[in-house]
């Protein structure tokens, strides 16, 4: 069995691939393919905590730690096995919070800054090595307003606009270095990447190149999905001009990420 994390990222379409693949397993029931949506994974009990018991290196923090693990461990590889005695020659697990929350990115004014010591410690409960990692990056202006705005309509409060501005602008991390620390833990690992902005025109593609299907095969919901509500607030984070620094930024990046033989580029251009 081959297994795949797609680890999101936030507000860049990444229920929508989710869920795409959901429904194309649905109608082909022989493909072979299983994927673990993030509510399957987050009600093991102990999986969310992972991260917070475990050290800069991985390890447990105590004893209490070391056997909350061990059980997480120990059902991943128990489920696992009867989805491979099911008949699973491919298993997906759809997590957007593996590299961690956008919330913590605003708190911190650091571009999840957590990618490297997050996935070590999940690293540590995976019943086996995963052969490939997908990701959906997204311009640094719009995916952070859109988390912004997302925060009160999944009932948390959002910061200031005035005291995450500065930190957001200032910081140099970007997709790079999520892809980096992802090759840092695993880095046999085969990185597919792709955009939000061309994902509606990719999206079969992308589902495709994820859950090893034919794009033919791809089945695609109606509707819009983890939308903003009409009613929810839209504070502006950027003007113009910061907003034009952040585009020309994450172009930089792309063309970083599309020159790095560890990432396999689905669709969309430069």
């Amino acid at each position: 069995m081959e297994l795949v994390l797609h680890i999101g990222a936030h507000r860049t379409g990444s229920t929508m691939v989710e869920r795409s693949i959901t429904a194309s397993i649905a109608a082909a029931p022989g493909s072979g393919v299983a994927l673990w949506a993030p509510r399957r994974l987050r009600d093991i009990k102990g999986f969310q905590a992972i991260t917070r018991l475990s050290d800069d290196k991985g390890q447990p923090l105590d004893h209490a730690a070391a056997r909350t693990r061990n059980a997480v461990a120990k059902r991943l590889a128990d489920d696992v096995r009867q989805e491979q005695e099911a008949g699973a020659r491919r298993l997906i697990l759809s997590e957007e919070n593996f590299i961690g929350g956008m919330r913590n990115n605003f708190r911190t004014g650091v571009f999840y800054p957590d990618v490297a010591r997050r996935l070590a410690a999940f690293a540590k409960v995976l019943p086996m090595v995963p052969q490939q990692i997908a990701l959906g990056i997204r311009n640094y202006g719009e995916v952070l307003t859109s988390a912004y705005h997302y925060l009160p309509q999944a009932g948390q409060a959002a910061p200031q606009v005035e005291k995450l501005r500065d930190g957001i602008l200032a910081d140099k991390r970007g997709w790079p270095d999520v892809v980096e620390d992802v090759a840092q833990v695993w880095p046999d690992a085969r990185i597919l990447v792709w955009t939000q902005e061309d994902l509606s025109r990719d999206l079969a593609k992308v589902c495709a190149a994820v859950a090893d299907l034919d794009p033919a095969a791809i089945t695609v919901p109606e509707g819009r999905i983890n939308a903003l509500k009409p009613s929810t607030p839209k504070t502006a984070l950027f003007d113009a001009q910061e907003a034009r620094h952040l585009t020309h930024r994450y172009n930089r990046h792309r063309r970083r990420l599309r020159a790095d033989p560890r990432v396999q580029w689905i669709g969309g251009a430069a």
